[in-house]
């Protein structure tokens, strides 16, 4: 298909999502699920909606498109967080991470084999990892239009869920040598936890020695344009410098917003009147949608309707919610007092998204799980993603202004 005719049918997808998500949002829903939905609709009725919308499903641009949406948002959402209060949250979140990851991988482990008997010590492994990972970004979606984004469980939940990301590229890792090779070597392990160090450190010198001389200097070259591109350049460089280390492309955007300050780019005349955050806002906000579209059309919903995959998946589903509701108590006495609530973070560390679709289809591509496992999974997936969005704005309307 012509690529024109392609962004064509994208344009309609995204006016008809914004339009739902305009709609949702009167009535007390987030938008994000209405740009889901919009998804799923088009996912399972491109067909009879002609091979145009079919196509679009399994376009490489839209994909690629949708992989700049989740940059973008992560990258504006570091932007928008206090560094000082991720260091402030830092004990917390770990607490909330570690715990998020174990107790649903652990619930799984130990209850998948009483509903299937025969299941292998691989299959079991792999459904209960499925379980482990936290979608970071459907929670900093809702949480941005809710304006918790930089509130104490925000942050919280951010810093968690970032750890979880590193904790899950690991766990896939792991698991997937296992499973291919029936064996990991201590070195493959500590070789990623070497990275993400390394990564670190990485980003806190150019904070410290670069970005601070650097970035004011480019000033001096300035026309219409030049901090936005300079800024989505830098936010995609450090995607591709996480990618290559073995890390997760988000990690290094989200990396990024924080290591920024808005004191670097005063001199710049954009800022003089919009933050930077503010300035980029429209950039994620045209991509973003896309991402929750390309995510609701991988849905398959007729591969659900199968007695044992419905069963797994509300197995799974019930070890998915209850394992990150566990979480919530790791947020401490200290930060319950300046705002915390565990029930928001709970909430918040509920969906899997991409990062369970990405596990399923690695299982299914090993041969680990079948058809009727994947589809338990992306149950598992779809209700935790659109469900989480609803829980967090319900709470969030519970909890002080």
């Amino acid at each position: 298909m012509p690529v024109l005719d392609m962004l064509a049918l994208l344009a309609v997808a995204l006016l008809i999502a914004k339009f739902a998500g305009g709609v949702a949002e009167r009535i007390g829903i987030p938008s994000v699920l209405a740009e889901l939905l919009t998804g799923i609709l088009i996912g399972n009725l491109g067909g009879a909606l002609g091979h145009s919308y079919h196509d679009l499903e399994h376009s490489e641009l839209v994909h690629g498109l949708s992989e700049l949406g989740v940059l973008f948002l992560l990258f504006l959402v570091g932007l928008e967080t206090s560094i000082k209060e991720i260091g402030r949250v830092g004990t917390d979140a770990t607490l909330v991470a570690v715990m998020g990851v174990i107790a649903p991988f652990l619930l799984a482990f130990a209850t998948i084999p009483f509903l299937l008997p025969h299941s292998t010590f691989n299959h079991t492994l792999f459904m209960a990892a499925a379980l482990t990972a936290t979608s970071v970004g459907i929670t900093a979606r809702v949480l941005q239009d809710s304006g918790r984004l930089k509130s104490v469980s925000g942050q919280i939940i951010l810093g968690a869920a970032v750890i979880d990301d590193i904790l899950g590229v690991v766990i896939l890792t792991v698991v997937a040598a296992l499973v291919r090779e029936g064996t990991v070597s201590a070195i493959e392990v500590g070789h990623i936890f070497l990275n993400v160090g390394l990564f670190g450190l990485l980003v806190f010198l150019l904070r410290k020695y670069v970005f601070t001389g650097f970035i004011g200097r480019v000033h001096v070259l300035e026309i219409s344009g030049t901090l936005t591109i300079f800024l989505l350049s830098l936010c995609l460089l450090f995607a591709w410098g996480a990618k290559y280390m073995g890390l997760e492309g988000i990690i290094g955007a989200f990396a990024l917003g924080i290591a920024l300050d808005d004191v670097y780019f005063e001199r710049f005349s954009a800022t003089k009147h919009l933050g930077v955050d503010e300035l980029l806002k429209p950039v994620a906000d045209f991509f973003t949608p896309i991402f929750f579209i390309v995510m609701g059309m991988g849905v398959k919903l007729k591969e659900l309707f199968n007695v044992d995959a419905l069963g797994l998946g509300l197995l799974l589903i019930v070890c998915a919610i209850v394992g990150k509701l566990v979480c919530g108590f790791g947020v401490r006495k200290a930060s319950r007092e300046r705002g915390g609530d565990r029930l928001l973070v709970g909430f918040g560390m509920i969906p899997r998204g991409e990062v369970g679709l990405i596990f399923a289809a690695i299982g299914q591509q090993t041969g680990v799980l079948n058809t009727a496992d994947y589809s338990s999974v992306v149950l598992m997936v779809v209700v935790t993603t659109l469900l989480a969005p609803g829980l967090i704005a319900w709470r969030v309307k519970k909890l002080p202004a």
